[in-house]
């Protein structure tokens, strides 16, 4: 297999990663403005995750800065994620979770990615990575560049135990299953909203939202 071609299997595995880190505090539905800022908020009672949003340029930011050694110029378009699921709380401050998301995108990569492979060569070698890390379907096509159509799905959280929530965090402590979690939210009447807030900038900046309703 060509070098560059493998390396070029490392962009398409890393950027699944990056989209399954990233919205494991939120995610993105194609563009959809996140605008609910944390409000805090009674949690207690059945959610079903029923959408998600994320801000395409903080994505695109980090995607890039994942794999700038490999593929500087590469991007990400049509990002799609859809949660399943749910999340419980009861008034003894015990929570179980179970909550998916299905993951497509489309991440382009111009010729100097390949440095000389084909677009067809990649389509090739992409189908080893199907089946692996939570990817069920990968295809490259193009002419001189190349556009892979990606799509997955990952756990988001899996797992019982208790919670907190105290101002505007929800903390999630496992005692089962998986990790737990913590972060910002936000209950808008029959809506909870699990907030991802970049803190790095000057401003605190929206990057992801997670939507359950009950």
């Amino acid at each position: 297999m060509h070098k560059r071609t493998r390396s070029a299997l490392g962009v398409v595995a890393g950027a699944l990663a990056l989209a399954a880190s990233t919205i494991s505090c939120g995610g993105s539905s194609g563009g959809a403005a996140c605008n609910t800022q944390p409000c805090g908020g009674d949690v207690v009672g059945n959610w079903t995750a029923s959408s998600a949003c994320a801000d395409q340029e903080s994505l695109n930011m980090q995607f890039l800065s994942a794999i700038a050694g490999d593929c500087p110029t590469a991007t990400l378009s049509n990002v799609s994620y859809v949660p399943t699921g749910t999340l419980t709380f009861d008034a003894a401050l015990n929570y179980t979770a179970s909550i998916t998301m299905a993951i497509s995108f489309h991440m382009n990569m111009p010729a100097s990615c390949l440095n000389g492979a084909s677009c067809a060569d990649l389509n090739t070698a992409i189908q080893s990575v199907v089946g692996t890390d939570g990817i069920q379907s990968a295809t490259c096509s193009g002419t001189g560049s190349c556009t892979c159509v990606i799509a997955g799905v990952t756990d988001i959280e899996d797992s019982a135990g208790t919670y907190t929530a105290a101002g505007t965090t929800l903390t999630l402590t496992a005692t089962s299953g998986g990790n737990g979690d913590s972060g910002p939210y936000c209950v808008k009447g029959s809506s909870l909203h699990l907030i991802s807030v970049d803190m790095s900038m000057a401003m605190a900046k929206i990057t992801g939202d997670i939507v359950l309703t009950k």
